[in-house]
């Protein structure tokens, strides 16, 4: 039979709620009291279960993980080394993560999702830019303390981790531009109220308006391979003479990259095709993508690393971090294989 914190209780003749403070190192237990608890706990081979924690601290000692269901999108590289980053900090604070995926309909429950009815986690972490501004303030305003991770509100000041999306995708443009001497480039976006999108959206925009020419910007619902497939098909038919294009992400890249193999033109030899995110198939691809990495695993470290902080002291100012990006330089975009420029060196 497992043991309990009232057989310790019993024992040592104090009660569950002292027995608890002392087994989590919590304030008010005399000292030969503590003392006597641990020796009765480590003789009767006592492990704290979440459940002693609880009743001290009132929490589960979990934390939520969640993002976004694309169909019938599988799960990318991009999420699960944010994920990892995520699961391995929270472990060695002594907290587990329950992961959840909605869709737009599992949006509009918002407060009702049973994470947060039934208690079940101390804090969330909300992944990705296609969770819904509503969504994220409706959690919010549950009192859940929670933090962003690739998303940021435009009015509303939450804890947020991102990575530079705008300087990156800036400077690969450049690079486009100023290496390989192309003007006529086209940027595949998300959705336009998609924050990351927006982001970098603005950073080609700016790279573009330096060289005097004028944005191509091709907008998708959603940022897959098919969407980007699409996306190239499209942008072909109404620009003939396109010279390259910078996706939002490495999964439009090999869609457009794809696309332009159907239709006959040569990446890079017609077309350079840049990506951002940098996955794990990128070097794999052919041709190997050249792309903005940024640092995934790193994201979900910090992320966790905030959300305990506020839930282990409550603070009133807001957090947010934006993470530095790296050039991943490959074949895609025309430079000989082994060729590399540290970002910011065209």
């Amino acid at each position: 039979m497992k043991l309990s914190l009232q057989d310790i209780a019993e024992r040592a003749g104090v009660s569950t709620a002292t027995v608890s403070r002392a087994l989590n190192d919590r304030a008010g237990v005399h000292p030969k009291t503590r003392e006597q608890i641990l020796r009765i706990a480590r003789e009767m081979g006592y492990t704290p279960s979440m459940a002693a924690r609880g009743l001290a601290t009132s929490r589960t000692q979990n934390l939520g993980l969640i993002t976004y269901k694309h169909h019938p999108q599988p799960i990318s590289s991009y999420h699960v080394e944010i994920a990892q980053g995520i699961d391995d900090e929270a472990r060695q604070r002594g907290y587990h993560v329950i992961t959840r995926f909605v869709d737009q309909a599992m949006m509009q429950l918002g407060q009702r999702l049973e994470l947060i009815t039934e208690q079940r986690v101390d804090g969330l972490i909300l992944v990705g830019p296609a969770l819904s501004p509503a969504f994220i303030i409706e959690l919010y305003n549950t009192g859940t303390p929670l933090v962003l991770v690739d998303n940021m509100l435009q009015e509303t000041k939450l804890d947020t981790v991102v990575c530079d999306n705008a300087d990156g995708t800036y400077q690969i443009t450049r690079h486009l531009t100023d290496v390989h001497g192309l003007r006529r480039l086209a940027f595949f976006s998300g959705p336009a109220h998609w924050f990351s999108s927006r982001e970098r959206r603005s950073g080609y925009e700016r790279a573009m308006s330096e060289i005097g020419e004028t944005p191509c910007v091709v907008f998708m619902d959603e940022t897959t391979v098919n969407t980007g497939y699409g996306a190239m098909r499209e942008a072909l038919a109404q620009y003939p003479d396109l010279e390259g294009v910078v996706a939002v992400n490495d999964a439009t890249a090999l869609g457009a990259i794809r696309a332009c193999k159907e239709l006959g033109r040569r990446v890079p030899g017609d077309l350079a095709v840049v990506g951002f995110d940098n996955v794990a198939w990128g070097p794999l691809h052919e041709p190997p993508l050249t792309t903005v990495g940024m640092f995934k695993y790193e994201t979900g470290v910090q992320a966790v690393r905030r959300l305990i902080d506020v839930i282990e002291r409550p603070v009133t100012s807001v957090y947010q971090l934006r993470l530095g990006v790296e050039m991943v330089i490959r074949e895609s975009c025309g430079c000989p294989p082994g060729e590399a420029n540290p970002l910011g060196a065209p």
